[in-house]
Order: C-alpha cells, then structure tokens, then sequence
C-alpha cells in the first residue's frame, strides 16, 4: 500500500503498545502486592466494560453474537484465563524481564499451529523469526 501503512500492520503496532504497556502495569502491579487473581478479576470486568461499549458503538442495538463467536470465544478465553493467571504469578515470582517474553513464545506456538493446521505458507523469513524469537528469549533468561 503506496498511500500509508497496511491496517493489519497498523493494527499490530497499536497492540504492540498496548500488550506491552499491559504487562509492565501488570508487574507494576505485583511489585505492589496485587494478588493475581484478584487483579486478572478486576482487569476482566475492565475489559469487559470497555469492549462491551466499544461493540455497542460499532454494531449499533443490534448486536447479534452467533456462529464462529460462541464456538472459539469461550475456548480461547479459557486458554487465555489460564495464560494470564500464569503470566501474573510468574511476575509475582520472577523478574518481568525473563518471564514476560518467555510467555510471548505463545507467538512462535501460534504462528507454528497456523503454519500446519491452517495451511498458511512457511517461510524462510517465517521460520528465522521463530528461530530469532526463541534466541531472544533464551538470551533474555540467562
């Protein structure tokens, strides 16, 4: 795109920033002597406020929720539940320099499950970010 930045990319810069920003509040937070499941609690019903108004501004009253929505949501919210609860007793227990990007391997998981059971395309470029990501996180954890 000639004219400025690709929406997926841009996109992925604004969750970049945000994630990012996310997790060192999070350690913040435990640093503080936040309890994690208190916090991913109260975090939850933070999310779930904001999205809910953000949805209701998007879609308009009728928001119709259905199909692909209720099969993977409530799969991926249990797997994220778990993630985060994880994620907040490692920062609670170790330095958010080594636990944090252990936990965004996820990424080298995910982009590997869309390469062979989605079908999308492996790269050389693909597989060196992989091979470069788990070398970062190896260096960053000694």
């Amino acid at each position: 795109m000639a004219d400025g930045l690709r929406p997926d990319l841009l996109f992925a810069l604004i969750a970049f920033v945000g994630i990012g920003l996310t997790d060192f509040v999070r350690k913040k937070g435990s640093l503080e002597g936040a309890q994690p499941s208190q916090y991913l609690l109260v975090e939850t019903l933070v999310v779930l406020a904001f999205v809910g108004a953000f949805a209701l501004l998007t879609s308009g009253p009728s928001l119709s929720i259905g199909g692909p929505v209720l099969t993977f949501a409530p799969i991926s919210a249990v797997t994220i539940g778990i993630g985060l609860l994880a994620l907040l007793y490692g920062l609670q227990h170790g330095q958010g320099s080594v636990v944090i990007p252990i936990s965004r391997l996820g990424l080298s998981l995910a982009t590997f499950l869309s390469i062979f059971l989605l079908g999308e395309p492996l790269t050389v470029t693909k597989a060196l970010g992989i091979a470069l990501a788990v070398a970062a996180v190896v260096l960053l954890s000694v």
